[in-house]
């Protein structure tokens, strides 16, 4: 019975390694063919008032052959051509004249053995992927030694099921370098190199130069490397895409060896995946926030984002921001969202107890009314609201700016909590008005303890609307030091520069707030956004 038992796990274990070694076998091949092609201009003239077959025509042509036949000797680099592209226009005077431009451009490939041979740093990542893939082999290998093929997986010791485990996850981390050498590729090329040599970061450049000058040039170019590199072109082969599915192969029949059930495994890594990758999509504008605030001014407007990292962190773009007013408006901002809030929930408390207990004529027309007035913008009301602003003398005021972003507040507040008091059973106040209560000691004593997930709820919302409200305040408030922080933080941005690194540490201080707040309530969050989910 136990060697019939075996069998089926024998077999796909058999199976599994053939497809593991195939796969592996394919990936020497895959190494051995051309991961990228580089096109590179060595050499090239301008000939103008040149027409082809003529005399200049003839000359340039010699010469651009001459400067040819010196990398010809350097052929095992890659292929060396000469192209010449001619531009005619007609002057002003009638007249037609020519421009030949000659080029010598030497394209090239390399193979997988190549690049990890190179000392430039996508060399190096691909090195590790290499490396990493076949420890994992090995690992594999070790946890198979001895018949324990044919063993089922409740019968390995722990020692080989963790060899497995590991050799997984090292294949994992392989598949991940495969698409990070295509990029750090591109950065290599394109913002270290391309875009530095036109910086005056161009003087630490000369390792990476070198390494560039072996790697394309055999080390031939010398100090003319870098005018053969900004010309430089480039593109990734089916060679370096095709190692993700082979790799994703050896993942898939190492899974099996060490799970037994791939099906299970890889959905709930595709689910982990997702999540991963939603987060890093989410977080993304926050880490780039937070390092540019740190950043320089060189750094800050590099629109390559040559460094993932402040090269130096400069802590002082904080002091400077708050001698500009930031630390007053976030101040202005406080109050007015705190006020805001609080002028919603003592208004919308009773109206919206009155709408989920009271019975009365034209409830229905109220709530309606209430639903409806959230379809018109602040922007909509603009004039209406600054003339009321006027009457009441209630311009250039955070009183005034308070009162309004209560006021476009107040439906949402009132529907939200109307919710949750439908979903809390009338009993509970006719229990406290038999003990002695009246209407205003049941609300206060028991109603407003039991909705308090409600509460928090309808309370971050209305704080978050009026802590981001831009529109009204441009409009109500003229002086300066009165201005919340999404209209003082505009100052850092004008019509001819845009400083970034104040922007975005403005903007980090402009977050800190609410993220403070979301720690205190965040358990009740979830709880107030259901409370209000009862029919009626």
């Amino acid at each position: 019975m136990i060697g019939l038992s075996s069998r089926p796990s024998t077999k796909r274990n058999l199976t599994a390694v053939i497809l593991c070694l195939t796969a592996a076998a394919l990936m020497v091949v895959l190494l051995s063919l051309p991961l990228f092609h580089f096109q590179s201009v060595l050499f090239s003239k301008k000939s103008g008032n040149t027409f082809v077959g003529d005399e200049r025509y003839i000359a340039a042509s010699a010469e651009v052959t001459e400067a040819a036949a010196k990398y010809q000797a350097h052929q095992a680099l890659g292929e060396v051509s000469i192209t010449e592209n001619v531009t005619e226009r007609v002057n002003s005077k009638g007249e037609t004249t020519s421009l030949v431009t000659f080029q010598v451009v030497l394209s090239s490939s390399r193979n997988g053995w190549q690049i990890m041979a190179s000392s430039l740093p996508f060399g190096g990542i691909l090195r590790c992927a290499m490396l990493l893939l076949v420890g994992a082999l090995v690992l594999m290998g070790v946890s198979l030694s001895g018949g324990m093929l044919n063993e089922s997986l409740r019968a390995l010791p722990k020692w080989r099921k963790s060899l497995r485990g590991i050799s997984c996850w090292m294949v994992l981390l392989s598949l991940a370098l495969i698409p990070i050498t295509a990029m750090n590729t591109i950065r290599v090329f394109e913002r270290e190199i391309i875009f530095r040599l036109s910086t005056p970061e161009a003087a630490g450049l000369t390792e990476l130069l070198r390494s560039a000058d072996l790697f394309l040039y055999g080390g031939t170019a010398g100090e003319g490397v870098g005018d053969m590199l900004s010309g430089l072109t480039y593109s990734s082969t089916f060679a370096l895409w095709a190692m993700i599915p082979v790799l994703f192969l050896i993942l898939a029949s190492m899974v099996t060896l060490c799970k037994g059930e791939l099906k299970s495994t890889l959905a709930s890594g595709a689910l982990y995946l997702f999540v991963i990758a939603l987060c890093v999509i989410t977080l993304y504008p926050y880490y780039v926030m937070v390092i540019t605030a740190f950043r320089e001014n060189s750094e800050a407007t590099d629109m390559y984002f040559t460094h993932m990292f402040p090269t130096k962190w400069i802590w002082s773009n904080l002091a400077d921001i708050t001698k500009r007013g930031v630390l007053g408006y976030l101040m202005n901002s406080l109050l007015l969202a705190g006020g805001a809030t609080l002028i919603a929930l003592v208004c919308g408390i009773p109206a919206a107890y009155a709408m989920a207990r009271m019975r009365f004529a034209g409830k229905k027309g109220f709530l309606g009314f209430v639903i409806m007035s959230q379809m018109f913008a602040p922007v909509v009301l603009l004039v209406g609201i600054s003339r009321l602003m006027n009457t009441l003398h209630l311009n250039d005021s955070l009183f005034g700016l308070m009162m309004v972003n209560a006021a476009f507040n107040q439906a949402f507040a009132i529907w939200l909590l109307r919710g949750t008091f439908v979903s809390i059973s009338s009993e509970m106040e006719q229990a406290a008005c038999i003990d002695g209560c009246n209407t205003v000691g049941a609300l206060i004593h028991v109603l407003l303890p039991m909705s308090a997930p409600g509460i928090v709820t309808t309370l971050i919302f209305v704080f978050i609307n009026a802590w981001n409200e831009y529109t009204i305040s441009t409009v109500l408030i003229s002086t300066p030091a009165k201005n919340p922080i999404t209209v003082g933080i505009t100052q850092f941005s004008s019509f001819n520069m845009i400083e970034w690194q104040y922007l975005f540490a403005s903007s980090l201080l402009a977050t800190i707030p609410v993220i403070i707040m979301f720690l205190f309530i965040e358990k009740h969050l979830v709880s107030g956004l259901t409370s209000g989910g009862v029919k009626g």
